[in-house]
């Protein structure tokens, strides 16, 4: 037996700084937990508009169990600031070893991801132009039931990023890994625990001229539960902490001895409107805090969504 399924939605967010929007959505282990910022001095709020669609395939070709493919497509479309538009696609193969177990493939592609101007150091002038980033990330994660209450997954991941040419010292491969506990506490309270660790090497370490190798050891940590107030009412909450250690040797290079901190808390009601329709409102607030003080940002973002399953 095959089963066809497509869960459209959108979201509408209200965020106090376009830079920081895409990496703060962004900051979750089923994500992108190491995209990287551009910080401006001037920051600047927008509406921004979130639509998605995701196509599920269901079946069972083999003995093992189900096979599960998914394609997604989401854009990010900002209202004031249309620079900042871009997509984000994921195609992913999901395969039950047996009753308890499974593994999942997936592959993300964001395409010329606009970041925000930056100086570049290639021409030696330092001239002002727009970074913009490419990112392939490829992620395999086994899951497995380790009882009724117990879910334990581990996540294994390698991406590159390819920036425009005149930031091309930054190309960067990275690779990273850890686990991940889901725990039912109570019938209607479910815990999880998370961390991903990452390392990440930039073409500008072996290009010593340039001075601007973003090198880096990552430490990503997140918490989180859902909890089921009501039949059709959940609440779902979270914290995330990631540490950055930008692993620089080259003297003269603004990275070395850097190392960025950020927080970052959410809640998301959910309401279920029918057995196919979820309504959500949501609110996210991210801090990064640096030994660098020109690092250091604020990023609040507001959202109110729909989903509706076919």
């Amino acid at each position: 037996m095959a089963e066809w399924t497509a869960t459209a939605g959108t979201k509408v967010l209200y965020t106090d700084n376009v830079f920081e929007l895409s990496s703060s959505r962004r900051l979750a282990m089923a994500e992108d937990p190491s995209q990287p910022v551009v910080v401006p001095v001037d920051k600047a709020s927008d509406v921004v508009w979130e639509p998605s669609i995701d196509l599920r395939h269901r079946s069972r070709p083999t003995n093992l169990g189900d096979t599960e493919v998914s394609v997604k497509a989401a854009g990010f479309l900002f209202t004031d600031h249309p620079i900042f538009n871009h997509g984000n696609y994921r195609i992913q193969l999901k395969q039950a070893l047996d009753a308890d177990t499974s593994i999942l493939i997936r592959y993300r592609f964001v395409p010329n991801l606009f970041l925000g101007p930056n100086t570049e150091r290639r021409t030696g002038l330092r001239l002002p132009e727009e970074e913009r980033v490419t990112s392939h990330v490829w992620r395999v994660q086994l899951e497995r039931r380790l009882s009724d209450t117990l879910v334990g997954t581990l996540v294994g991941r390698y991406g590159l990023r390819r920036f425009n040419d005149v930031f091309a010292e930054r190309d960067t491969a990275f690779w990273s890994a850890g686990p991940q506990v889901e725990w039912l506490v109570l019938p209607r309270v479910t815990l999880s625990l998370a961390y991903l660790f990452e390392q990440g090497l930039a073409d500008g370490r072996e290009q010593t001229q340039f001075r601007d190798d973003v090198s880096y050891r990552q430490h990503f940590t997140s918490i989180g539960a859902t909890v089921q107030i009501s039949e059709p009412l959940s609440l779902v909450v979270g914290y995330a902490y990631r540490r950055k250690e930008f692993t620089s040797e080259i003297v003269g290079d603004s990275n070395r001895g850097a190392v960025d901190t950020t927080h970052q808390g959410s809640a998301e009601f959910q309401y279920r409107l029918s057995d196919a329709a979820i309504m959500t409102l949501g609110v996210q607030r991210s801090q990064r805090v640096s030994n660098m003080a020109s690092r250091e940002y604020f990023n609040t973002n507001i959202s109110l969504g729909v989903q509706y399953r076919f």
